[in-house]
C-alpha cells in the first residue's frame, strides 16, 4: 500500500482524466453558440442580454465524444437524461425543446440545475417554474409563537407526605450583611415570618421555612449543593437568583426535578423562553426597560443644527455613547437597549464594552472626550454603574448620565455618592406609588437596614408573598403549586402588578423614570408621545 495522499490532492492515474475535460470544455467553448447576437460577454440589446443554449447545438460536439472514444467512460458533465437528449439531438430522431436561457453557456449548462431542465423539457414539462422564487417582502409564518403560548405541566402529581413544614428552597447568599444582597434575603425571610403569625388559614398549615443553598462558585458547587437540598430537603418550590445567569442554572435543576421557580430580580427574558413549565418570573423584561430608557434618551438629545443633517448622524451636539459591561445580566439587557435605539432609528455615536470590575483605560477616556456627547448610556451592575458614572462625571461634567434599572437599587446609591444626583433610569418602583399596606413593611425594612428598600428588595418581598400564597392554596403538592402560581395572576405587588403570559413571564410594559435627587429616587415626568417607530419586540 501506497502512502496516504494529502487532503485535496488527486491520483495520478486520474490527473489525465481532468485534464482531459478541461482541454474539451475549451474546445467546446470555441465551438458553441459564437454567433454575432448571443457571443458571450457582449450585450448589444435587449435581444442579446443573454446567452441561448439549445441541446441540439452541443449534441454533435466532436470533443465529447473524442473523450469517451479515448478514456471509454462518459464525459463527467453528460450523464444520465442530459446524454440522451444529447443522443436524440445528434440522430435526429426527435428535437428537443430548447432549454431556458441561461448567462454562461458552458459552465452554466453543466450544473445540475440546469441539467434537471434538460430532462425535464423531454417529457414536456417547463423549466420557467424553477426558477421562481417567492417575493422578498412575504416572509414566512413563524412555526410557533412562544410568547402566545401557554405552557402547561401534565405529568403526574401527589403529594409529599409527613411534612411538619413547608419548605421554599433559595438559591442565593444568605448573609444579611452581603452588600449586595442581604437586603433581598431580608425580605424573603420577613415575608415567611408574616405569613407564619398571620391567623391559622382553614384548612391550617404547617408553619414555613426557607432553606438556603449558595456557593461563591454557582456554576461549580452552587448548583450541586442546589440539586442535592431539592432532592434531600423536598421544598415545594424555589426562590431565586440574585441575577440572570444564577437563574439559569435553577431552571435547569427545576427542570428536571419538576418544582416551580420563582425569579424576584432577574429581567432575562430569556429565562422563560427555554419552554420549561415550572419557570416564572416576576420583574419586568428587558424590552420595557429598554424601551422606557430609550425614549428618555432621545427625548433629552439636543434638535440637530439644522434640517438638512441626517438625524443617525453622529454630531457632537446631539450624540450619544453606550458604556455596557460584558456580564450576562447588563449584556441582554444592552442587546434590547441596541433594538430599541434601532427602531428609532438612532445609533450611538460609539459603544464600548466593559468586563466587570475592570479599570477605565486612558483610551477610553480620551476617546469619550473626543466625542463630547450629550448623553452617556450606562447598561452594568449597580457596582459597576457606580464606577463608570464617577468617571463620566469626571471627563464630560457636561453631559446627562443616562443608566438601566440597576441605578435604582441602593447599592448604587451608596457607591457613587454625589456623582448620582441627577442621573435617569427605569424606575421599577417608585415609593410614592406604594400601596397603602406596604407602608408597614417599609417602616420595618427601614428600622431594620437603615434605609428605604428599593424596587430588588419589594420585588424579592412580592414573589416570596406570592408563593406561600400558592403554596396555600395548593398543598404539599409540587404540581398544584405551579398551578396555582398560574391561576393567582395578575397579583397585586408592591413594585407592582405581576401579571404573566403563558410562559410566567411577567408582562408588564410600562416602566416610568426616575432620578436621584437629595439621596432618594424620585419618579419623573413621563415622556411625551412614543419616540420609537414601531413596538417593543417579543422575545
Amino acid at each position: 500500500m501506497g502512502l496516504p495522499l494529502p487532503r485535496g490532492s488527486r491520483h495520478p492515474a486520474r490527473q489525465g482524466d481532468r485534464e482531459a475535460a478541461r482541454r474539451a470544455r475549451r474546445r467546446q467553448r470555441r465551438q458553441v453558440n459564437h454567433g454575432p447576437a448571443n457571443r458571450l460577454g457582449r450585450r448589444d440589446g435587449a435581444d442579446t442580454a443573454s446567452a441561448s443554449l439549445r441541446v441540439s447545438d452541443v449534441g454533435g460536439v466532436p470533443p465529447l465524444r473524442e473523450h469517451e472514444r479515448r478514456s471509454g467512460r462518459p464525459h463527467p458533465g453528460w450523464t444520465g437524461a442530459s446524454r440522451n437528449a444529447l443522443d436524440l439531438g445528434r440522430h435526429g430522431t426527435r428535437r428537443p425543446t430548447s432549454l431556458p436561457q441561461v448567462f454562461c453557456a458552458v459552465s452554466a449548462f453543466l450544473r445540475p440545475s440546469v441539467r434537471l431542465a434538460a430532462s425535464l423539457s423531454l417529457f414536456g414539462f417547463g423549466a420557467a417554474g424553477l426558477a421562481e422564487t417567492p417575493p422578498a417582502d412575504s416572509a414566512p409564518a413563524p412555526y410557533l409563537q412562544l410568547r402566545a403560548t401557554t405552557l402547561n405541566y401534565n405529568g403526574p402529581t401527589e403529594d409529599i407526605p409527613n411534612l411538619t413544614e413547608y419548605r421554599i428552597g433559595w438559591f442565593g447568599p444568605s448573609d444579611p450583611k452581603d452588600p449586595v444582597t442581604g437586603d433581598l434575603w431580608w425580605a424573603a425571610n420577613a415575608a415567611v415570618q408574616e405569613a407564619n403569625e398571620e391567623a391559622p388559614a382553614a384548612p391550617p398549615c404547617p408553619p414555613f421555612r426557607l432553606v438556603p443553598r449558595w456557593s461563591v462558585d454557582p456554576w461549580g458547587t452552587g448548583v450541586s449543593q442546589l440539586a442535592r437540598m431539592v432532592y434531600d430537603e423536598k421544598p415545594l418550590a424555589l426562590l431565586g437568583s440574585i441575577d440572570s445567569a444564577a437563574t439559569h442554572l435553577a431552571e435547569q435543576v427545576v427542570a428536571k426535578a419538576q418544582l416551580a421557580l420563582v425569579s424576584p430580580v432577574s429581567t432575562d427574558a430569556s429565562m422563560t423562553l427555554a419552554g420549561v413549565s415550572w419557570m416564572f418570573s416576576c420583574a419586568p423584561r428587558d424590552a420595557a426597560i429598554a424601551e422606557s430608557l430609550t425614549q428618555a434618551v432621545l427625548a433629552s438629545l439636543p434638535v440637530p443644527r439644522c434640517e438638512s443633517e441626517d438625524p443617525t448622524s453622529n454630531v457632537t451636539n446631539s450624540s450619544f455613547v453606550l458604556l455596557a459591561c460584558t456580564d450576562h445580566e447588563s449584556r441582554m439587557t444592552a442587546r434590547e437597549v441596541a433594538r430599541a435605539f434601532g427602531r428609532a432609528g438612532r445609533a450611538p455615536a460609539a459603544r464600548h464594552d466593559l468586563a466587570p470590575g475592570a479599570t477605565v483605560s486612558p483610551q477610553l477616556l480620551a476617546a469619550l472626550t473626543r466625542a463630547a456627547p450629550s448623553a452617556v448610556v450606562i447598561v452594568a451592575g449597580a457596582d459597576d454603574a457606580a464606577r463608570l458614572t464617577h468617571v463620566v462625571r469626571q471627563a464630560l461634567p457636561e453631559a446627562a448620565v443616562f443608566g438601566s434599572q440597576t441605578m435604582g437599587r441602593q447599592r448604587f446609591l451608596e457607591l457613587a455618592g454625589p456623582d448620582a444626583e441627577g442621573v435617569r433610569f427605569p424606575l421599577v418602583s417608585a415609593p410614592s406609588d406604594l400601596p397603602p399596606e406596604a407602608r408597614r413593611f417599609c417602616d420595618r425594612f427601614a428600622a431594620a437596614r437603615g434605609h428605604a428598600p428599593d424596587y430588588a428588595t419589594l420585588l424579592t418581598y412580592d414573589a416570596t408573598r406570592l408563593l406561600i400564597a400558592a403554596i396555600r392554596r395548593a398543598g404539599p403538592n409540587r404540581g398544584r403549586v405551579r398551578d396555582a402560581l398560574a391561576a393567582l395572576s395578575p397579583w397585586p405587588g408592591y413594585a407592582g402588578t405581576i401579571r404573566f403570559d403563558g410562559t410566567g413571564q411577567n408582562t408588564r410594559a410600562t416602566i416610568g423614570m426616575g432620578t436621584i435627587r437629595a439621596g432618594g429616587f424620585v419618579p419623573l415626568p413621563a415622556v411625551s408621545g412614543p419616540l420609537s417607530s414601531s413596538t417593543p419586540s417579543t422575545p
